[in-house]
């Protein structure tokens, strides 16, 4: 029901944009769109504002669409303000609700209309950036711009969504990731209730405010290709390394920048994501990314620690990705005993002279650890990135639970018990809690991943936990339910890739995140393995038809449909 309701304003926005952009040109080159996400405070508005008093003067011309749930637009308003009488931009309002939902058509229709406006004065525009609402699901309004482009909708041949920018309040962060409440009962989080409660208020019969604060907020953080960390200001330089590290550990491909006032570079935020970013990908490449980083994490992990202890199904992409290879290739090409201690050293960095002695041995060793380099952005080659450091100073780490049996949904519900109430106390120490092993869980902040439940042999769930929500959200068949001659042309070999055995692509494919979860990880693992179907239970449930193992396996998780 949830999906119905959700696809049809799609289709509409989809009808809608194929009459209006009929007056597109065909001028090369597509104009890149930049989304803005991010919880209201957090600072888009002030973001926006900045973005285009560096555009004016700089010969750029921005299109711009501001979106307020209120009808009074107030931060279109204050954007063009501060603007005056700039002709860096030109702006359009939509009002009265949300474009990731009520208002999918207005986004498309608005687009649509910049751009036949553009072309009939004579210009293109450098950039369009929308500044969402602020309970906006950036998910949501890329899936709107994919489905117009599988449409073939003319407009996409003029612009396309090019960047996912996230706002994130660095002050109120740890604060809202352990909020439990929906968003429905914060409408702070949305719009200013000074000046038109109303509209929210109307579109709280919409089903997805009924998702709790900390589940949208990490949404906004994943669905992102640029992190701007705003009011770094307002936290010191260890809150500010704990954030840092919490969003890179949620979004490890992200680019994680710290600004005040939302003072960030228009070449940092504008149409910088190219074509690997998350506009370009879907749920299931992002669920394949966040495998992918947290094996890395933890080979890596395992690989610097004096006693790892390996677990059989990880020695396969071990051998293939072996961190102790790397590791013995970087030491040959740079090896601090080839290097002459006794020659002065040059200190310009980009000097390029043979005979300069650019040898690390000038560096103070013994200084190493306080001159490290804390900025995980950075790519300067004379900084100290030391991983070491970083991971012992702030140990957020991740690891990936595999398995190929269902779970007993009453087992699982059990262990879930434990997941953490208290999610600030958790990582905003920077230290994990210490625990016994049977509450294995209470030092995850987040874990996602592909769920098998016994209730259903053909119902695909997705395990999304975040802070203290836990949900199983329906995602629909298993592909091993379906003839292959139905799977998508362009996704075979990558569903063949995920089938083992008679079951298929059926699996436990679960990723989780946590302060220093990779020395629980055995502890985890165990917890889980015994909520697996245990021999005798996975008799009968292959004894049984889709009709009898609701019953055989009774289930209270919350689903999602």
């Amino acid at each position: 029901a949830a999906r119905a309701a959700t696809a049809a304003p799609r289709q509409n926005a989809v009808r809608a944009l194929a009459s209006v952009a009929s007056s597109a040109t065909d001028a090369p080159g597509k104009v890149p769109v930049t989304l803005l996400s991010g919880f209201l405070g957090a600072g888009k508005t002030t973001l926006l504002k900045h973005l285009l008093q560096s555009a004016d003067g700089s010969g750029q011309k921005l299109g711009v669409i501001v979106n307020d749930m209120a009808s009074v637009n107030v931060d279109a308003k204050l954007a063009r303000l501060d603007a005056g009488e700039s002709d860096a931009a030109e702006f359009v309002e939509i009002g009265d609700g949300c474009i990731c939902c009520s208002q999918t058509d207005e986004l498309f229709t608005t687009l649509a209309q910049l751009a036949a406006v553009s072309n009939a004065r004579g210009y293109r525009y450098s950039h369009i950036v929308i500044e969402a609402t602020g309970i906006a699901e950036p998910r949501a309004i890329r899936d709107q711009f994919q489905d117009a482009q599988a449409a073939g909708v003319p407009l996409l041949e003029e612009v396309e969504l090019d960047t996912l920018v996230t706002v994130v309040d660095a002050k109120a962060f740890l604060s809202a990731y352990a909020e439990t409440d929906a968003i429905s009962k914060r409408p702070d989080l949305a719009a200013n209730g000074e000046h038109d409660p109303a509209a929210f208020l109307m579109a709280r019969f919409d089903g997805s405010l009924q998702r709790s604060v900390c589940d949208l907020l990490v949404e906004q953080v994943e669905c992102a290709d640029v992190l701007l960390l705003n009011k770094a200001d307002l936290v010191d330089d260890g809150e500010l390394s704990r954030l840092q590290q919490v969003v890179g550990a949620l979004n490890p491909g992200a680019s994680i920048r710290t600004c005040e006032y939302g003072d960030a570079d228009l070449t940092e935020v504008l149409g910088v994501a190219g074509d690997e970013g998350a506009a370009r990908v879907g749920p299931v490449d992002e669920h394949k990314a966040a495998v992918a980083a947290a094996a890395d994490h933890s080979r890596s992990s395992h690989d610097h620690a004096e006693k790892a202890e390996h677990s059989p199904h990880d020695h396969a992409e071990k051998a293939e990705h072996s961190h102790a290879s790397h590791a013995k290739a970087e030491t040959s090409e740079h090896s601090h005993s080839s290097h002459d201690h006794a020659a002065a050293p040059c200190a310009d960095a980009t000097c390029t002279d043979p005979t300069h002695d650019h040898s690390h041995s000038s560096h103070d060793h013994a200084h190493a650890a306080a001159d490290a380099c804390d900025d995980p952005t950075c790519t300067d080659p004379t900084h100290d990135h030391s991983h070491d450091r970083a991971h012992s100073r702030f140990p957020i780490d991740s690891f990936v639970y595999a398995a190929r049996r269902p779970f007993s949904p009453a087992r699982l519900q059990t262990l879930l018990r434990d997941l953490p109430a208290d999610v600030t106390a958790a990582i905003a120490a920077g230290n994990a809690k210490g625990g016994a092993a049977e509450e294995p869980l209470r030092n995850v902040v987040r874990s996602k991943g592909f769920l098998w439940l016994a209730s259903s042999h053909d119902a695909a769930y997705y395990w999304s936990h975040a802070g203290a929500f836990f949900t199983a959200e329906l995602l629909g068949r298993w592909w091993d339910t379906l003839p292959p001659e139905h799977w998508p042309e362009d996704l075979v070999e990558s569903i063949k890739a995920d089938f083992s055995g008679d079951d298929g692509d059926r699996r436990q494919e679960i990723v989780f995140i946590g302060m220093e979860v990779a020395k629980r990880e055995a502890d985890i693992k165990a917890a889980l393995d015994a909520c697996l179907l245990t021999d005798a239970e996975l008799t009968d449930y292959r004894a049984s038809d889709e009709d009898q193992r609701p019953a055989l396996f009774p289930s209270d998780l919350r689903v999602r449909a």
